[in-house]
């Protein structure tokens, strides 16, 4: 007879294989109705199911986005819920201190590996641990293959279950984790690895000192038992380091172990220098995150309050880090924005603190929120992170004067940048703080100087090395550098403002039925995917900026040198003549047999080439010219008739006589489709063309052109009392007359066709 065991890991294998709402279904009752001994090897077939370690296929969690799957979407966040089905199994399996659960070291981060490697353990894994005996090397943890990075899908299941862990295991509204339960402590052995300074004083995976976990320490907070501290905050703690060490590591490549990159790198691809937007908005989402955590302590001196306090100091250096290395790498291109927006994220702590209360009338509460209220409340963040404010703004001063500010994106990342540092007290408390950074002056100052002085050097050493040498925000070379940005800044604003005058004169004298089509359509043909309003904001937004810095530096306008600036005819005319190459496209948008976009010639910038779409014509982008909702039901809609009736309907497009002409006429010709290259963990893949049978398309009923020309025809046939289905009728049937027209002269038109063709090979 089978073992209950094993009954139940039969189980799970038959569930595996049924689809995914019916499979999270029957998982969850098979947790909720097994026991510890049952379910003890289902946890490992789970995991390496759900996120596809033995097979690389696991269940969606990068792809699956609310959008194209709710069902799906909502019955995977239930499912995977802090207070789900999986997490109960692991709160059932979690006091068995008996059962271990290996996690491959080659899935932990690059830097990790590395430590490992060489020996070192961090204090984290420093309790889970398994050598190989045979090598004595680590082998595994016991205890989610990383999925490669993606760039635009943020709405996925992933993204969503992350937002998910981080509200609920870092509350900010004081309440407990639940369900409040002990974690496993085990004492370590004695290992031959070599462990890490900080490992000798903590056995679990502490971010707390052991001065609040330990009673009797000279610094101890309270009194309370490590016993009665450890199931508040071990999940919050857990869940902070492996966030960190998963996402907020930074290594670059000449950094790794030469033994590492050689045993890991045919198993799992290496993380490169630019990192996915996926990846920098969970960064982002992280830092605020740990922001609401920290400002929600209310000083009621128990364990969770105490990681509340201690939470940023923490982890502040390795965010900077990562930050400061992802800045350096990142393209000169708008997604720099999303980089941009997690820096801007953690210098603004006090944007995240509810303690305040908004009552002045006419100004809104979110703009309030990003001021600061009270210098002194902030002022000790600033010392301890003043690199992440200094540093990282010098940092940037270049990478914007070799950026195109006159691109929408780019004018608005300047100007959020000068808001935030413009805004009152920020720039008087770096200088505050800077201004005894020097020998001489902190002889002179008190000891709180004194303590802000030694904080930053401190921070300097850790973070930078001895040898940086730290340059003053307010300094001359500083301010040179910005006033260099100021005759840049100039520069834009000049040829964005002609631009926009060169633009609206172009739209003044545009043909009477092109204004008319975009009229109808709410189009404005103004550059290659900008609009004229979009336009409009930049010279605002570079006025702004550029009055903030000679504010933020104080700055006077004479002594800004007055040199000859130009717009930049050159970039002015690049933007006119493709916005002639969309003119072009508009008006052959009707041909909808050739889908593509016509692109400015890199010799000619006057000319353009058509770049025809290669794929599915069904599945091309929603053009300029059609409803998007109607093109996306629509295809479902004809998706469903051909999948269903593909024999038919290749037979009735292939049936010869006046019948298989009529269909011809109402269905859409085989076509080959050419299938591109895609890149792969074993590089790239090789293309190939697919052909595509006989299909209904009804793509055409979702032109708006069309639309508008029904519409308008069932007004008129509805005001001179004819009625809406006596029209609809008539339209019908001059559709079939045209069908029927179509099909005669079909024997005719394809013997001339295949006429020409014959004349042109030859």
């Amino acid at each position: 007879m089978a073992a209950s065991s094993d009954v139940a890991t039969i189980k799970l294998q038959r569930y595996l294989n049924m689809p995914l709402v019916q499979r999270c279904k029957e998982i969850a009752t098979l947790i909720d109705e097994s026991s510890t001994t049952e379910l003890q090897h289902v946890f490992s077939i789970l995991i390496d199911s759900l996120f596809g370690i033995t097979d690389n296929i696991g269940w969606g969690l990068h792809s699956i986005t609310f959008k194209k799957c709710p069902h799906e979407y909502e019955t995977l966040c239930n499912f995977l819920n802090p207070q789900g089905p999986v997490f109960s199994l692991c709160y059932k399996l979690l006091p068995d201190c008996y059962l271990k659960y290996n996690f491959p070291v080659s899935f932990l981060p690059i830097k990790v590996r590395s430590m490992l490697e060489e020996g070192v353990i961090p204090p984290f894994y420093l309790d889970k641990i398994r050598d190989d005996q045979g090598t004595r090397g680590v082998s595994a943890l016991n205890m989610m293959q990383q999925q490669e990075n993606v760039w635009v899908n943020w709405e996925t299941v992933y993204v969503q279950l992350a937002h998910c862990y981080l509200y609920h295991f870092l509350p900010r509204d004081n309440s407990s984790v639940l369900p409040i339960i002990s974690p496993y402590i085990r004492k370590t052995p004695q290992r031959k690895l070599v462990q890490s300074p900080e490992s000798k004083r903590m056995q679990t995976p502490r971010l707390l000192r052991t001065s609040i976990l330990s009673p009797g320490s000279p610094n101890s907070p309270s009194s309370v038992p490590q016993q009665q501290c450890l199931p508040e905050v071990w999940r919050s703690e857990t869940v902070v380091q492996v966030f960190l060490d998963f996402w907020v590591e930074y290594v670059e490549d000449h950094q790794l172990n030469p033994r590492l990159s050689t045993s890991y790198s045919a198993s799992i691809p290496r993380r490169h220098s630019i990192h996915s937007g996926e990846h920098i908005r969970l960064v982002r989402a992280f830092i605020k995150t740990l922001h609401e955590f920290a400002n929600s302590a209310t000083g009621d001196k128990s364990a969770m309050d105490e990681l509340k306090r201690i939470i940023l100091p923490s982890v502040q250096g390795k965010i900077y880090t990562f930050l400061r290395k992802a800045i350096h790498h990142w393209p000169l291109d708008s997604s720099f924005r999303l980089i941009l927006e997690a820096w801007l994220s953690f210098i603004q702590p006090w944007r995240y603190f509810s303690g305040i209360t908004f009552s002045k009338e006419g100004k809104a509460e979110e703009e309030e929120r990003g001021k600061i209220h009270d210098a002194y409340r902030w002022m000790p963040f600033i010392a301890h992170n003043l690199l992440a404010y200094t540093a990282i703004f010098q940092q940037l001063l270049p990478r914007f004067m070799r950026t195109d500010l006159i691109a929408p994106k780019n004018a608005l990342m300047l100007f959020r940048v000068t808001k935030v540092f413009s805004q009152p007290y920020l720039a008087k408390i770096i200088c505050e703080i800077e201004s005894h950074m020097d020998d001489v002056g902190l002889s002179r100052s008190r000891v709180s100087t004194n303590q802000w002085a030694s904080t930053v050097r401190q921070q300097i050493l850790e973070l930078e090395g001895p040898t940086y040498q730290y340059v003053l925000m307010f300094s001359m070379a500083t301010i040179s550098q910005v006033v260099c940005l100021l005759s840049t800044v100039k520069q834009a604003h000049l040829t964005a403002t002609s631009l926009i005058d060169a633009l609206e004169k172009k739209r003044k004298n545009r043909p009477f039925l092109l204004a008319l089509w975009e009229f109808i359509y709410g189009e404005d043909y103004s550059s290659d995917d900008i609009s004229i309003e979009e336009r409009r904001r930049v010279p605002v937004y570079l006025a702004n900026a550029q009055q903030q810095l000679i504010e933020i530096f104080e700055i006077k306008v004479e002594d800004i040198p007055q040199v000859a600036i130009e717009a930049d005819q050159e970039y002015h005319e690049s933007i006119l003549s493709t916005s002639f190459c969309h003119q072009s496209q508009m008006d052959s948008s009707l041909d909808t047999s050739r889908p593509g976009i016509f692109v400015p010639d890199q010799k000619d910038r006057q000319t353009c080439k058509y770049i025809e779409y290669m794929g599915d014509p069904e599945l091309q982008p929603v053009r300029s010219n059609e409803c998007a909702f109607l093109v996306k039901n629509l295809y479902k809609l004809c998706t469903y008739i051909n999948v269903k009736y593909r024999y038919k309907i290749t037979k009735m497009y292939h049936r010869s006589g006046f019948f298989g002409s009529i269909s011809r006429q109402m269905l859409q010709s085989p076509t080959k489709v050419v299938k591109l290259p895609k890149r792969t963990q074993n590089g790239f893949s090789s293309g190939y063309e697919e052909r595509i049978p006989a299909r209904l398309s009804l793509r055409s009923l979702a032109n708006y052109r069309l639309l508008v020309i029904i519409s308008f025809g069932t007004f008129i046939a509805w005001f001179t009392n004819y009625g809406i289905f006596m029209f609809l009728g008539f339209v019908f049937i001059l559709w079939f007359v045209y069908i029927i027209i179509r099909a005669t002269l079909e024997p005719w038109t394809r013997s001339t066709t295949f006429r020409a063709n014959t004349f042109s090979v030859n």
